[in-house]
């Protein structure tokens, strides 16, 4: 598929990381008159292996899915397993080289346990938590698509690994690289960012709207925090070298 015949094109992808933040950035997106986006959130078009196999499906359709709209605005694709999952980046580089892309980063154990808690209340998980980490490499052996999306609790966190595939295929002027506790706390100095990024001028006010957030049962345990804290801490060092961030808070 060539990028060079396909006229218009998809121009930005929010994608990653799940349970980062990405459906709040999105909400507020969609209120800008520049911004194109289709009626689905989440199209997951270069994450769907099938797409792209021997009789892969026509790009048209994803194309159908902002309704004409491709040349009228910024069309944005906010799929936030895009950028774990393995073959996506190098299907979007094959799509489109110029894709702009964001991603969003959260504290990956808080990232975890979240993830945990969507599953178990959609009745798509019944382990503990701690069970269900000790799992996960056993439930992908399996190489279950679907068994991969809902528990890949610690296999998402890995940063480092993923935004090095990444920057291996796009220039870094084309992504931006978010810390996802911004989104909460400091959202007008975030979109600030975004639309900078964009090249896109603000449109009212662009405000942050809570998605997706649902109660724990209880909190995450000192015990599990740990856990995943020693798997995560040499990611999480090479994640500080490759961005030049502090992330001294997540490996406590």
């Amino acid at each position: 598929m060539s990028a060079a015949s396909l006229e218009p094109r998809v121009d930005l992808v929010i994608g990653g990381v799940q349970k980062g933040g990405t459906t709040a950035l999105d909400l507020a997106l969609r209120g800008h008159p520049a911004m194109r986006m289709p009626s689905d959130k989440e199209p997951h078009w270069f994450d769907i292996d099938e797409n792209f196999g021997p009789e892969p499906r026509a790009i048209g359709e994803y194309h159908a899915l902002w309704n004409d709209q491709l040349a009228a605005g910024l069309c944005c694709d906010s799929t936030p397993s895009y950028v774990w999952w393995p073959g996506a980046v190098q299907r979007i580089h094959d799509y489109n080289p110029a894709m702009r892309w964001i991603v969003l980063l959260r504290d990956p154990s808080e990232r975890a346990y979240s993830h945990w808690n969507m599953q178990r209340s959609r009745g798509n998980e019944k382990l503990p938590f701690a069970e269900a980490l000790k799992a996960e490499a056993e439930r992908f052996a399996t190489r279950s698509p679907v068994t991969q999306r809902r528990h890949s609790y610690l296999s998402r966190g890995y940063y480092s690994q993923q935004l090095t595939r990444l920057f291996e295929r796009f220039p870094r002027d084309q992504v931006l690289v978010v810390r996802s506790d911004r989104v909460r706390s400091d959202f007008a100095a975030v979109i600030g960012e975004v639309l900078d990024f964009l090249g896109l001028e603000p449109h009212g006010r662009m405000e942050a709207r809570n998605a997706h957030e649902g109660d724990y049962d209880a909190p995450l345990s000192p015990d599990d925090r740990a856990w995943l804290v020693e798997r995560y801490d040499a990611d999480i060092r090479a994640l500080e070298t490759l961005l030049g961030w502090d992330l001294a808070a997540w490996r406590r």
